[in-house]
């Protein structure tokens, strides 16, 4: 049976011992921007409105371009310090990229030896796929579970799936990796789930599918949705952990993603505008922008001033939802600030 645990890493180092650093710890490469669901929460939900909230950000729907992915590639590998986690993750839906598997591939045989996740719906595996992904050397599969049943799934992202053939393929998934170096995630948010009955049923259905798996609350990712009508709020972190506002934002000391067009930020958001970059992968490397003015800037006004005073960040609860204790850095601005200015 699965081990019932959040999807992170609960034996962290504190953030305050490590900054300044010199690599990213963790990656988000976005391997598209296509996705075949309208999950509520997300402004994919509004694709093919006009003046919806996708067509307003102007968001091109694509792949990533492969000759981008293979440059990527060989920066992660050239950072100084090797970076711990790469996950193929963004706006889009991973598995509608059909060169996922040569992706992760291309990744493995270039001497990447961390850990490498994608985050999926699930819908589009196939047997041959989950073959593929295991065989190109894929650590951790996560699903994101988004009904019980097919008029849950209807309600909730548009799109009326066959829940037993996705228990199928993520059962076949779970054998299949066994004895291999990968392993299944599953989770579903708390909404969701109507009471304690349908969360039983939950774990009833999937438990002994998968390795892990997880109840996840609510929580405001893409600040273009807003609190998805009251239902979200700013209390509790992903895991269900009631946390304070806080100051600072711990995510853009060790974060970096890259999205299909090269940009690059500081956290995991997902659909972050251009305007919020870094930097572009096609104009510079990954260490420049990592090592660059743009950052430093963004580091520095962050523990200064707080987050909520950098424009993109002024609405965003993701370091709240995603936070844990081992990245509050508000007792100790001063010295962290020093640290990165040298002063």
């Amino acid at each position: 049976m699965a081990e019932i645990k959040p999807s992170y890493d609960t034996k962290r180092q504190k953030l305050s011992e490590v900054i300044p650093l010199d690599s990213p710890l963790s990656m988000y490469v976005e391997p598209t921007r296509v996705c075949n669901f309208k999950c509520f929460y997300c402004m994919h939900s509004t694709r093919g409105e006009k003046g919806g909230i996708l067509d307003k950000t102007g968001f091109r729907l694509a792949h990533m371009d492969m000759g981008l992915f293979e440059k990527i590639v060989r920066e992660i590998n050239a950072f100084p310090t090797a970076v711990k986690r790469v996950c193929f993750s963004g706006l889009g839906e991973p598995l509608t990229n059909p060169r996922l598997p040569e992706m992760i591939r291309k990744l493995r045989e270039s001497g990447f030896a961390g850990r490498i996740d994608v985050i999926s719906n699930g819908s589009c595996l196939t047997h041959d796929l989950t073959d593929a992904l295991i065989d190109a050397g894929l650590n951790r599969l996560q699903i994101s579970v988004q009904g019980l049943d097919t008029q849950a799934y209807k309600q909730n992202c548009g799109v009326a799936v066959d829940v037993d053939n996705l228990r199928d393929e993520l059962a076949y998934f779970h054998e299949r990796s066994n004895g291999t170096n990968s392993s299944l995630f599953v989770k579903i948010i708390d909404i969701m789930l109507k009471d304690e009955t349908d969360k039983e049923r939950f774990f009833e259905m999937f438990s002994s599918i998968c390795d892990t798996i997880f109840v996840e609350h609510l929580v405001i990712m893409e600040q273009q949705m807003g609190d998805h009508k009251g239902r979200a709020d700013h209390t509790r972190n992903l895991n269900g952990e009631y946390v304070e506002k806080r100051i600072v934002c711990g995510v853009m000391f060790y974060f970096l993603q890259v999205n299909i067009d090269g940009e690059t930020f500081p956290c995991s958001t997902p659909g972050l505008p251009n305007s919020f970059s870094m930097g572009c992968v096609k104009d510079q490397t990954l260490q420049e922008i990592w090592n660059g003015k743009r950052r430093n800037g963004l580091m520095c006004k962050n523990l200064k001033d707080g987050y909520a005073t950098i424009p993109a960040c002024s609405e965003c609860s993701s370091c709240i939802a995603i936070a844990d204790d081992t990245e509050y850095l508000d007792d100790c601005r001063e010295e962290m600030l020093a640290r990165i200015t040298g002063k």
